[in-house]
Order: structure tokens, then sequence, then C-alpha cells
């Protein structure tokens, strides 16, 4: 008999009316401290796909704009399968509460999409990387990080990070 359900990925089962496998192997089990009922929560990398008292943990997930991929319930980290639907310029991970795909631009890429589709485009192409009109954007090449550098016959007269090319007037 199901007590509640509560959270997306989890439940809460009377012990008494359940199996050992109500959970499944894509959920871990442990015990809600005041009722003593056990609770099914999904593992890392899963989501409760399923609907009412059936919970159903698969691991490929939605989220933040991302294009929906087929759950799978053997999959264990939906990242580890095409980047988890993110652009191949872009890092996959988890919504630590959730457990659901986030994609996160790699550094020296923008997004440029918008809504569900999530492009991650070199940060030069876009509004030149930040960089003043009369400097040139690159990046560093340890660390992919734009670099602003003024163009010749300008010089820097920004300060820390904020480059600012002012040229001599003739």
């Amino acid at each position: 008999m199901e007590l509640e359900t509560f959270a997306p990925h989890s439940k809460i089962f009377d012990i008494s009316s359940e199996s050992n496998d109500a959970c499944g192997r894509n959920a871990v089990r442990s015990r809600d401290p005041k009722t003593n009922a056990v609770v099914c929560t999904c593992k890392t990398g899963y989501t409760n796909t399923g609907t009412g008292s059936n919970i159903v943990c698969t691991g490929m997930m939605v989220s933040h704009g991302i294009k929906k991929i087929r759950p799978h319930p053997y999959i264990s980290d939906s990242c580890t399968v095409r980047n988890g639907a993110c652009d191949r310029n872009a890092v996959c991970s988890h919504d630590a509460k959730t457990n659901a795909v986030v994609c996160t631009c790699k550094t020296g890429y923008t997004n440029t999409g918008s809504g569900s589709n999530m492009v991650c485009r070199d940060s030069c192409a876009v509004n030149n990387g930040g960089c003043d009109a009369n400097a040139v954007c690159s990046h560093d090449a340890k660390t992919n990080a734009v670099v602003c550098t003024c163009k010749t016959g300008y010089t820097n007269t920004g300060s820390g990070s904020n480059v600012v090319c002012t040229g001599m007037a003739i």
C-alpha cells in the first residue's frame, strides 16, 4: 500500500505490503524517520518517469532546454550517452536536487540557442567575445578563456580584466 508520494524522484511504501524489490535496481531504498516506511529515491543520473504509485527510474533526462533522448532504465549516467544530448561544446552534469541533465557551455563558448535548443558557439564569434570594438578576441591556449588584445595603434586604458582600447588622434 502506498502511503504518500513526495518529490518527483521518490515515493514511500508501507513495508508490510511491498516486496524488497519495490524500488527497482535504479533506486536507493531508505526509511522515513517518522513512519519507518520504505522510501524509494532514484539514484544519481536517474529520474522518476513513472506515474502515481509506479516509480520508474530512467537514465535519460531533460532539463535546461536540452533535447529529449528516449529514456532507458539501464543507463547509469545519461551524460555518458551522447553527452546527455548537450551541445558538443558543453559539459554535461546533473542537478543536485532532481538529477536532471544540466548543460553548461565550456569556457570560451557562449549559449546562443533559445528555449529547448542549447547551442554553444565560440565566444569570439558572439559580439567579439565581449571585447572592445578596437580589440581582437582570441582564446588562452591553456584555459580557452577569452583574451582581448588591442589592435595595432590602440592602447589598453582599462583596468584589470576590463580592456578598453584607445587610439591616438592624428
